[in-house]
């Protein structure tokens, strides 16, 4: 197999060993910022380079977190605890990651020459939070959506067969209760 037959199953998904949120992450989490912040270290020297260098120190371990966790995340089925779990982790180490990227503070000072000003971006930090909490309430619901209720209690759906349980067209159980 030649060089470009294997990228193009790396593209195509087929035998894939990463998967496509973990590339994801690779690139959007750890490439393309440490990227960014090398070439405004080279392209202006006069910047505070210990700050962005600080900032790399605090973005890369979140970075390999955020790999780690995006492709273990994929190996659990929707609706299942592990996929809810990493799920969750996944968002606080994005709003974490976002922090540590806009330097942890509600307001970024910077000088630049003889000039300085500072940022006051408080009001993008609320912004992210409540979009954070907005992925957090989207994967409860789709946890909720997808999870089986019988999972984890050590029996099938469908095993009993008393007279109470009756099953539609897409397998799902429905068990009424009678009186006694």
């Amino acid at each position: 197999m030649n060089s470009l037959s294997k990228v193009s199953v790396l593209i195509t998904g087929e035998n894939r060993k990463f998967s496509s949120k973990a590339v994801f992450a690779f690139v959007f989490y750890l490439l393309l910022p440490v990227f960014a912040i090398t070439t405004i270290m080279a392209t202006y020297p006069e910047l505070s380079s210990e700050r962005l260098i600080a900032i790399l120190y605090r973005i890369v371990p979140i970075a390999f977190l955020l790999i780690l966790v995006s492709q273990f995340q994929v190996r659990y089925t929707k609706g299942s605890y592990g996929r809810f779990a990493m799920n969750e982790v996944y968002v606080l180490l994005v709003l974490l990651w976002l922090f540590a990227l806009l330097g942890g503070q509600p307001v970024i000072h910077q000088t630049w020459e003889e000039y300085s000003f500072s940022l006051h971006i408080l009001n993008y930090l609320l912004l992210i939070i409540f979009i954070t909490i907005m992925n957090v309430i989207y994967y409860i619901v789709e946890f909720a959506a997808y999870h089986d209720p019988q999972e984890g209690l050590g029996q099938e759906v469908g095993n009993d067969t008393s007279d109470n349980q009756v099953s539609d067209s897409k397998g799902i159980v429905i068990t009424t209760m009678q009186g006694q």
